[in-house]
């Protein structure tokens, strides 16, 4: 069967944050799933257009739309950062539904830069210690930030600070979802060991 991993892209995306995600997880293994979110499609009929545009203007075909995605069958989430793609990933009330899903489920979530803060605007991350782009942090109301470090894992919550970390967020993610051993295999492969 496999891993079933969800990279949510909304309007305003970052583009290393998803592309790095997307090429580890495909080559650890994963079958990952690039679903478009769009809170204006949430709860509409299935989107024909799949082209999701990111903040420098770079345009992505998905798999599917959001509201397609089977989310009993995901193993995890990931969400890339930017700042209007994380003001359309909390605007999306689907999106809040998956979440809640996988959060009980106690399946791995996981965001980047400034995607965090949908994990906070979504009542996902409360408590639990994690990282982000620098001044996201005070806009989340948790006292557990972690400045100094790259990624984060709090549970089944993992985070990470930006662009220059995707590779080492993605990698990390690998770990996660396959086991160690594969994902140092994808590194030495990617020639970053």
């Amino acid at each position: 069967m496999g891993v079933n991993v969800l990279i949510a892209l909304a309007k305003g995306f970052e583009e290393i944050e998803a592309i790095a995600v997307i090429d580890v997880l495909r080559r650890a293994g994963c079958n990952v799933i690039v679903a478009k979110v769009d809170s204006n499609s949430d709860n509409a009929v299935l989107d024909s257009n799949l082209i999701v545009e990111s903040q420098k203007g770079v345009k992505i075909v998905a798999d599917v739309i959001l509201s397609a995605v089977d989310s009993k069958s995901l193993d995890g989430i990931v969400f890339p950062g930017g700042w209007e793609g994380t003001q359309n990933l909390i605007a999306s009330s689907a999106l809040k539904e998956i979440l809640e899903l996988l959060n009980t489920r106690e399946k791995i979530i996981a965001a980047i830069c400034a995607a965090p803060l949908a994990l906070f605007k979504h009542n996902i991350l409360k408590g639990q210690a994690f990282t982000c782009y620098p001044s996201i942090e005070a806009m989340i109301d948790n006292k557990n930030y972690k400045a100094s470090l790259n990624v984060v894992q709090d549970g089944n919550i993992i985070t990470s600070r930006g662009p220059a970390t995707a590779l080492e967020f993605a990698f990390y993610l690998a770990s996660v979802f396959v086991g160690e051993q594969k994902a140092k295999e994808i590194q030495a492969e990617m020639l970053s060991l």
